[in-house]
């Protein structure tokens, strides 16, 4: 993300009065980790920086235009920014919105709203000359990255918040070992198993499946004349032939990771059946997250 002159960022949606004349400790943003799409603003110093794995934040996500104006906003859950930064060298509040307006449409973001806050509504009040912009990027469909941006001219020179959330369910941590696996497959022939997880829209394996795919080479370890099919499923997100797709390489890489593991290739087959076979609604991010799963179904 690029900006077209020096200077910083701010966003809040949770609290749109900030604190006058905030002590600063003027610190050199070169000393946080920039997040790896929405920058730090060249020039601006940082108050204060936070960074949560996994948090929930009020955000304004969207703007009904009728038939009376509103914002919307709602709690997202999921990996939060915030970041305040004090922004030197003359530049105005407008000059911070108009620039980071333009860096984050670059990167593909949508404006969701952007103004006066005291022309917003449904907005809390907030000092006069306050500036507040929400937007949105999106992935497969799906908001990807949120940011609010809330900009204050009058404590000296402009000072600002910027929060971004990636937002995601948290990722269940779950008790699964080898002989709870053998046990699910004795009594039903199949088993999901949650824990497995992919890059976005990709069919990588990430670091921290180990845990579960280890218990998988475990049980195939402990039973060698368990053989398994290896079964890919997805959510409705996205065209279904995508999907179909998708989960047939997923499977494909799960069954990589055991060989490369040591497990036989002739013990192991693969399909991928796509978002053809959900067993919960694709109306929630709970559900959805249900059906992201891999099945382990007993071939001999």
């Amino acid at each position: 993300m690029r900006f077209s002159k020096p200077f910083a960022a701010a966003a809040s949606a949770l609290t749109l009065c900030l604190a006058a004349a905030p002590a600063y400790a003027q610190m050199d943003p070169a000393s946080f980790k920039e997040h790896p799409v929405v920058k730090h603003y060249p020039g601006a110093l940082i108050d204060s920086h936070d960074e949560k794995e996994f948090d929930a934040t009020d955000l304004v996500v969207g703007y009904k235009p009728t038939p009376k104006p509103a914002i919307v906003r709602k709690e997202v859950e999921g990996r939060v920014y915030k970041t305040f930064y004090i922004h030197q060298g003359g530049v105005s509040a407008l000059q911070v919105m108009r620039n980071y307006e333009t860096a984050l449409k670059a990167e593909g973001f949508t404006v969701v709203v952007s103004g006066k806050v005291a022309a917003l509504p449904s907005m809390e009040t907030a000092r006069d000359g306050a500036l507040f912009g929400a937007f949105t990027l999106e992935r497969g469909g799906q908001p990807a990255l949120y940011v609010n941006i809330l900009i204050d001219p009058n404590v000296g020179e402009p000072v600002s918040r910027v929060v971004v959330v990636e937002p995601e369910q948290m990722k269940q941590v779950y008790a699964v070992d080898a002989s709870k696996l053998y046990a699910g497959l004795a009594a039903d022939g199949r088993i999901a198993v949650y824990g497995v997880n992919f890059e976005t829209a990709k069919a990588v394996v990430s670091a921290d499946s180990e845990p579960v795919l280890t218990q998988v080479r475990d049980m195939l370890t402990a039973h060698p004349e368990l053989k398994l099919k290896i079964e890919g499923h997805t959510d409705n997100v996205g065209a279904s032939a995508a999907n179909l797709t998708l989960s047939q390489q997923r499977a494909a890489a799960v069954k990589a990771w055991l060989v490369k593991a040591g497990i036989s290739q002739d013990r192991l087959t693969t399909a991928g059946h796509g978002d053809s076979q959900p067993v919960a609604a694709n109306d929630t991010e709970d559900g959805r997250s249900k059906n992201r799963r891999v099945e382990l179904v007993r071939a001999g």
